[in-house]
C-alpha cells in the first residue's frame, strides 16, 4: 500500500501556504512555479488536491514508456522516460498530474512525490498553519480502521 496526503476541508482556510512551500520544495534553476498540488476554492470551502497516490493508479496504466510506477510508498515518476504524450494527466481522475513540456527540454512530470527526499516529511504538511493536511501511512489507515470497526460494532450491540 503507498501513503497519502489527506486533507481536512474543514481546517483549510485557503492560504496557499501549501503550495508556496511544495513548489519551494521542488524548484530547480529556470523552472516555473510548480507546485504538486493544487488549492481548490468554492464559495465557503477550500481544500488542496493532489495526487492520491492510488494503489490501482490509472497514471501509471496509461503511459505508454513505463515513466510512472507504484513505487513501495509512492507512484514513483522517471522523468527520464517521459515523452511528454500527457496520457498520464489525462488518465488522472484528480488532475493531480501535469506534463511540463518545453521546446529544446526534456518533459517534467509535475505529480506529488511526498517529499521523498525530505527527512521532515511532506512540506505541505509541515507547513499548513491550520493543521489541514496529514501524511496517511499505511498503519495509520488499518488503526482508523478498526476504530470505525469497534465504533460501528458498538452501534450494532445498542
Amino acid at each position: 500500500m503507498t501513503s497519502f496526503i489527506v486533507a481536512s476541508p474543514q481546517s483549510c482556510i485557503g492560504c496557499r501556504t501549501c503550495e508556496v512551500a511544495c513548489a519551494l520544495e521542488h524548484v530547480t534553476p529556470g523552472a516555473e512555479f510548480n507546485p504538486r498540488l493544487k488549492v481548490m476554492r468554492l464559495d465557503n470551502l477550500s481544500v488542496p488536491v493532489m495526487c492520491h497516490q492510488c494503489e490501482n493508479a490509472p497514471c501509471v496504466g496509461a503511459c505508454p514508456t513505463g515513466a510512472l510506477s507504484m513505487g513501495a510508498e509512492r507512484i514513483e515518476a522517471d522523468a527520464a522516460r517521459c515523452i511528454g504524450c500527457q496520457s498520464c494527466a489525462v488518465a488522472c481522475p484528480f488532475g493531480a498530474i501535469a506534463i511540463e513540456v518545453n521546446a529544446g527540454q526534456p518533459p517534467v512530470i509535475i505529480k506529488c512525490d511526498l517529499c521523498g527526499d525530505r527527512d521532515r516529511g511532506p512540506a505541505c504538511v509541515d507547513v499548513c498553519p491550520t493543521a489541514a493536511l496529514s501524511k496517511m501511512t499505511e498503519k495509520q489507515l488499518n488503526d482508523l480502521q478498526k476504530q470505525r470497526n469497534i465504533a460501528t460494532a458498538a452501534l450494532l450491540t445498542l
